[in-house]
């Protein structure tokens, strides 16, 4: 089961309803399918989907990066891991971590956090740095 927000459901409103389909009769019918070809399952998209990419002028991308983005942006929004593979469909923590790929940016970020995390600390919370003893024996 996947949850459709308002923009979602729209899209799939309009799909269903797109759904009628001239035959070469030409007689009307409905598709069974939303996402269709002339009524046909939609087998194979990678050709639409390099057509998308050019005319979109957009850098190259593969379609599996869409999965990995919107990993990231549920985990950066503070969407629960459990719910966020509920919805990417990701069957096990690893495979989700393999999506959840960091950057720069986020080292940077998690810096920054740490620095006022440690800031925003009640003087009598900082802790002492105490040298521990050498162990002996080696």
């Amino acid at each position: 089961m996947l949850p459709l927000d308002d923009e979602l459901w729209s899209l799939i409103e309009r799909r269903w309803a797109a759904r009628t389909v001239r035959q070469e009769d030409g007689t009307t019918r409905i598709s069974e399918f939303v996402f269709h070809r002339n009524g046909q399952p939609i087998v194979d998209f990678r050709k639409a989907w390099d057509a998308a990419i050019t005319a979109s002028k957009v850098a190259r991308r593969m379609f599996h990066d869409l999965r990995r983005t919107a990993v990231r942006n549920m985990v950066r929004a503070g969407v629960p891991q459990s719910v966020a593979m509920s919805i990417s469909g990701h069957k096990t923590a690893s495979m989700f971590q393999r999506c959840n790929v960091t950057s720069g940016n986020d080292r940077i970020e998690a810096l920054k956090k740490t620095r006022e995390h440690l800031k925003a600390l009640p003087k009598q919370a900082e802790q002492t740095v105490v040298e521990m003893a050498q162990a002996s024996g080696g």
